[in-house]
């Protein structure tokens, strides 16, 4: 974190040269609140912040920087003992001790030893630990209630080392079914809780070995888990009558399980990791409701405003070197928003009978860890918290309009966004289900209703190009005005916000 007065001076400086540098061509024609929210855009993707990498000081000093927006806006502060900040550490990778190893034994008492590095690699949330067990492939380690599918379904893996192949069923597209079981600690997690003792994750397309940089979670697992090489997997098959590329063929084909005990192959395997841990945060304020009853429900209103730092893990560059990914669009335009509408509730407070809790969440590109922190420990008691809107990636608004998912959430969203909608001249497209890769599903999964706004994915997602210069900021005003709307009525009344779960959610909607 940015700590004494130094760190808070230099942020207050850059900040006051960014607001009040002399207006380019893109500030031309746009009113007050786009050329606050272009100004915070570039503040955000400036070289001063390196790309806000969670855990980074540049990202340490994003945060206070919102802080500081949010303490000018006259926001209450609602992070930890007084502050606006709710910091929080996890792991962001780990380094390999001495003691790693891998051998397998096939349908005979040799044991065959692999390399590290070579042929196996810890994955970087596992627990240290050694296994000997016999192998059960399960796939790709996904159970899916919502769609039917279970790798585990029928096959007993307690005691046993697991192997499951990376992504899902046909691909690792972002809007698959299955793309919220693709993470490697989903896949560890799941096989812990059926009373697997280890984890073997081998690729489903290539023959890379899982980088120790690649998954990011607030505590290690408490599984030992090793990426493979796919010959390595390979080799667990011999002597069962089939092939990991014939079952793979088979799972993708048919989009069905195909779990196979195999227990001709044996694993011997010792993990041993350190941990690194980094430190992060939320960013939290409060404007507090003025009905003495409603005034305990809060509407959270959340954007995400870490990035990929200089890429590394997430980044979609393919240069050999490093470089800053600004993270305009993802997501410095959602925390841009975000301040505008926290300037503008603390305008209006006096139409306001619930609070509204605005949130700027750490972490979300190593798996939406800000979120799952704060709603494990939440400034307003999650039961209180009536209703959740995300904003994330909200600069590049398409003529097909805006992409609102979680209109099925409560019986109250589909009217309210078609209203907000035509009284802010916007088009939007709305989507019943809510689920997608951000922070508003952790609260969907803990029976929030929600609503999550989003412009589209582009060519320059997660890579260097996504710059300030790129962004529609009219069309940013517009879709304030249309937020505007919306948390003015939802903070202006008591009306009850019952939540309801749209069939088949936890399915993303296709929405580019």
């Amino acid at each position: 974190m940015v700590t004494g007065r130094a760190g808070a001076a230099r942020l207050l400086v850059l900040a006051a040269l960014l607001a009040t540098a002399p207006a380019k061509g893109a500030d031309e024609g746009l009113a007050a609140s786009g050329r606050r929210m272009l100004a915070d855009v570039r503040a955000l993707t400036s070289e001063a912040f390196g790309g806000r990498r969670a855990g980074t000081r540049g990202a340490d000093d994003a945060a206070a920087f919102v802080a500081s927006s949010f303490r000018a806006s006259g926001l209450l502060p609602a992070g930890k003992t007084g502050s606006y900040l709710q910091p929080f550490s996890f792991v962001d990778g780990a380094t390999p001790g001495p003691g790693n190893r891998l051998s397998a034994a096939v349908g005979a008492p040799v044991s065959r030893g692999y390399r590290l590095d070579e042929d196996f690699r810890p994955l970087a949330l596992s627990a240290s630990g050694t296994v000997e067990a016999d192998v059960a492939f399960c796939g790709y380690g996904i159970a899916s209630p919502e769609t039917g599918y279970d790798d585990y379904a029928g096959v007993d893996v307690r005691g046993k080392a697991v192997l499951v192949l990376r992504g899902g069923p046909g691909g690792d597209d972002p809007d698959s079914p299955f793309a919220r079981h693709f993470p490697l600690r989903a896949k560890l997690d799941l096989a812990r809780r059926n009373g697997a003792a280890a984890l073997l994750v081998a690729p489903a397309r290539g023959d890379a070995l899982v980088s120790l940089r690649t998954d990011f979670d607030v505590e290690p697992s408490a599984l030992p888990g090793v990426s493979v090489r796919r010959r390595v997997a390979e080799a667990l098959f011999a002597g069962s009558g089939t092939t990991l590329a014939a079952l793979q063929a088979r799972i993708d084909g048919a989009a069905k399980p195909a779990p196979l005990p195999l227990p001709r192959a044996r694993v011997t395997l010792a993990v041993d990791l350190v941990p690194h841990r980094a430190t992060t945060a939320n960013v939290a304020g409060l404007v507090p409701g003025r009905d003495p009853v409603a005034n305990r429900q809060a509407v959270l209103f959340g954007a995400h405003y870490d990035h990929l730092g200089d890429g590394g893990a997430g980044s979609l560059d393919r240069s050999p070197s490093r470089r800053i990914h600004p993270g305009a669009d993802d997501n410095a335009s959602g925390t841009a928003l975000l301040l505008e509408l926290a300037r503008t509730l603390s305008r209006r407070r006096g139409e306001l009978k619930r609070s509204a809790l605005l949130v700027a969440f750490g972490a979300e590109e190593e798996g939406s860890l800000g979120a799952r922190v704060l709603a494990g420990a939440p400034p307003v008691p999650l039961g209180d918290v009536a209703a959740v809107i995300c904003l994330d990636m909200v600069g590049r608004l398409p003529r097909e309009g805006l992409i609102v998912r979680g209109t099925g959430t409560s019986p109250r969203f589909r009217d309210l966004v078609a209203s907000a909608a035509r009284e802010a001249g916007l088009a939007v497209r709305p989507f019943d289900p809510a689920w997608g890769p951000s922070d508003h599903a952790v609260f969907l999964a803990a029976g929030r209703p929600v609503l999550f706004l989003f412009t589209g994915y582009h060519r320059d997602y997660h890579r260097p190009s996504d710059t300030a210069d790129r962004l529609d900021v009219s069309g940013m005003e517009r879709i304030h005005r249309f937020l505007e709307v919306i948390a003015l009525r939802l903070l202006g009344d008591a009306e009850p916000l019952p939540f309801s779960r749209v069939p088949g959610d936890g399915v993303p909607a296709r929405a580019r």
